[in-house]
């Protein structure tokens, strides 16, 4: 496969993605992005597709302009934002199609996967800019962390419809599993809720959509949370729990200068009410 051959698809925060003549698609990371994340998101993909998850199957590693890379298969033409919910008469029944996607995978354990509590710390301590969590509020953290639920489902923790591929065929196929941890399967749904309600959009809008998202973007939340609560049995106040948390995966996993100050003070409000 050569460079020359390779099909710009899309751009990224940390990759460029291609299609190649194959119709494969194959992500290029950033060569900001270390070569162990790239081998991480790799098994992590297999581990997820094991599972029995829609997604696209990860083929190999390569080596491409001094730069890591995933070769995967194709996962359809469209996102979920892209092919529906550019129309505002869609956005109630898309949000309820994505809880059924989400609580799909929501249901399946995969016990090989990092554990999401294990993660957290592991951020905090290696991911988190310097000063974020006072060392002294490291202990608070650490019972804060033991004290949340355990489980072996499958999180993603980078779910939004930008990540729901509509196939082919009709179906969909669930995409970007670098995160992807096993946990209580609220904690993954609180991610989700957190994002469409606060996190800077991804790259690659339109201005219409960026205005669609701006004005909807509260209320497609409220109905995802509600549909997710209804089919996963959650409580109405569940999500609360896992705020802290969030914080900490949210900054580390993007480490975003517009949502910095918010998830720092985020972070510190939640350690400070666990010090009362």
């Amino acid at each position: 496969m050569k460079f020359e051959d390779l099909t710009p698809l899309a751009v990224g925060r940390v990759s460029d993605v291609y299609v190649t003549q194959d119709n494969l698609v194959f992500k290029l990371l950033h060569d900001t992005v270390p070569d162990w994340k790239v081998e991480e998101e790799f098994e992590r993909c297999r581990i997820v597709d094991k599972a029995g998850v829609p997604s696209p199957k990860a083929l190999e590693m390569l080596d491409m302009k001094g730069r890591k890379g995933i070769l995967f298969e194709w996962a359809g033409k469209q996102d979920l934002l892209k092919a529906k919910l550019g129309n505002p008469l869609n956005l109630w029944s898309g949000a309820k199609f994505m809880a059924s996607v989400h609580a799909d995978f929501l249901s399946r354990e995969a016990p090989d996967l990092p554990d999401i509590k294990d993660e957290a710390w592991r951020m905090a301590h290696a991911e988190l800019p310097e000063g974020t969590i006072k060392p002294e509020q490291f202990d608070l953290l650490r019972r804060y962390l033991d004290g949340l639920p355990d489980g072996n489902a499958i999180c993603h923790m980078d779910f939004h419809p930008s990540n729901i591929m509509l196939t082919d065929d009709g179906g969909y196929s669930v995409i970007d599993w670098a995160e992807a941890v096993k946990g209580c399967p609220e904690a993954d749904a609180a991610m989700t809720s957190f994002m469409l309600a606060n996190a800077e959009t991804a790259p690659g809008n339109s201005f219409v959509m960026e205005i669609i998202i701006s004005i909807f973007r509260k209320g497609f939340e409220k109905q995802y949370r509600k549909h997710i609560q209804s089919m996963m049995g959650f409580s109405a106040d569940g999500f609360e729990k896992w705020t802290l948390l969030l914080g900490v995966f949210r900054m580390a996993m993007w480490k975003l200068d517009s949502e910095r100050e918010f998830l720092a003070n985020l972070i510190r409000e939640n350690l400070e009410k666990l010090a009362q």
